[in-house]
């Protein structure tokens, strides 16, 4: 149901002292207009039920019910279940409307970080081949080397990585949460930051990596000590991170690194959230299935996107499971252990769950449905 906030409700009384002011000048016998040949209520009706939704029609009609008991005489009952049906349908209209409009935002936003991930591999594959040849001349680095070593997605991996691979001797990784950073790891003695810095706050605004060249470096080093000398900002599906480096090797004080670390650290990001989160995943479930879980569910808690999981009995014919995997969505996951199976519906609404169950039905006769859950519930399955 739609909140109406104050000023709505000021500019509903407003409206409608307006109408009447106007009717009562042109017909003081007939203020309302009706016993004109077409109710131009009913369209005002229609009007401030599209634009301030169900609560503000219900106050004008509130309005219209005092005004009819006042000025006519016997009271209109046609004509007042007339203007209440059309305040009942287009509010609605209007109700339906905004949910799919919402919907679609959410899709929206969410086909967008999809999309930025696709840029990401993209990139990281292209930087495979095609970074700076000055660079890979000097100091060969492959990033599918490191990817290949990155077995275990940690905070503590990914640190000892890019201190070994980048001589880096001390920083520290955060993770943005509102107006606070949340220390994950540190290397060293790590890096302190202050919040309140204005070069900080642009950083964490624009998505912008930034080093301070190794001259500058040198210039402040003997007026005063240097408590940093790059930030790296990366985006994630769960969230964003900041890697704060307070000392590294001069010859890697560069964009070519940083744009390295960056694709690390957004490639794994979402992967070190959740092995350090205390999501509850099954067990028996891949990785895979227990990841998307885990996006699906930071989604919602995000943006109020719904997602369910579907859990199934399995008894007989497991032979033909086979064929379950093809036969979702391209983002949903399912995951078949001894006896049960879990198929994970991601951003679907409670409807779609229902003509999804139809067609599992209909070519898994033999799979019981045993709960239905959203996503954010997965831990009671």
């Amino acid at each position: 149901m739609d909140m109406l906030k104050g000023y709505d409700l000021i500019e509903t009384f407003l409206i409608s002292l307006l109408i009447f002011g106007l009717g009562f000048l042109l017909d003081k016998k007939d203020p309302l207009f009706l016993r004109t040949e077409y109710q131009i209520l009913n369209l005002l009706i229609v009007f401030i039920s599209l634009y301030y939704g169900f609560l503000g029609s219900l106050a004008f009609i509130f309005m219209l019910l005092v005004e009819y008991s006042l000025f006519y005489k016997p009271f209109p009952h046609t004509q007042f279940l007339q203007n209440l049906l059309f305040a009942l349908i287009s509010s609605e209209f209007r109700y339906i409307w905004q949910k799919k409009i919402e919907v679609a935002s959410f899709e929206k936003d969410y086909t967008e970080e999809m999309a930025n991930a696709y840029r990401r591999e993209f990139f990281k594959l292209k930087l495979e081949y095609d970074l700076l040849e000055e660079l890979m001349v000097s100091k060969t680095y492959s990033l599918r080397r490191i990817i290949e070593k990155f077995n275990i997605p940690s905070a503590d991996v990914f640190m000892e990585l890019i201190s070994d691979y980048f001589r880096i001797y001390s920083a520290e990784l955060y993770k943005v949460e509102g107006k606070r950073l949340i220390s994950i790891k540190k290397i060293g003695e790590g890096a302190r930051l202050n919040l309140e810095d204005e070069t900080i706050k642009e950083a964490i605004e624009s998505n912008r990596s930034f080093y301070i060249p190794p001259k500058e470096i040198f210039d402040k080093a003997t007026d005063q000590e240097l408590n940093l000398i790059a930030i790296v900002v990366a985006e994630t599906y769960i969230g964003k991170y900041l890697l704060a480096i307070k000392d590294m090797e001069f010859s890697n004080i560069n964009d070519e690194v940083l744009i390295y670390i960056t694709i690390l650290l957004e490639y794994f990001g979402d992967s070190i959230a959740f092995e350090s989160s205390n999501f509850i995943y099954k067990e028996s479930c891949s990785r895979d299935f227990n990841f998307q879980v885990f996006r699906m569910y930071n989604l919602k808690k995000k943006f109020g996107i719904d997602s369910y999981i579907v859990k199934c009995e399995v008894l007989e014919r497991r032979q033909e499971l086979k064929e379950l995997p093809a036969f979702v969505r391209g983002l949903d996951r399912v995951c078949v252990n001894q006896t049960e199976a879990y198929i994970l519906l991601s951003i679907t609404p409670k409807a779609g769950v229902e003509k999804f169950l139809e067609r599992l039905k209909s070519k898994f006769s033999f799979l019981e449905v045993l709960e239905i859950k959203n996503v954010e519930d997965f831990s009671e399955l």
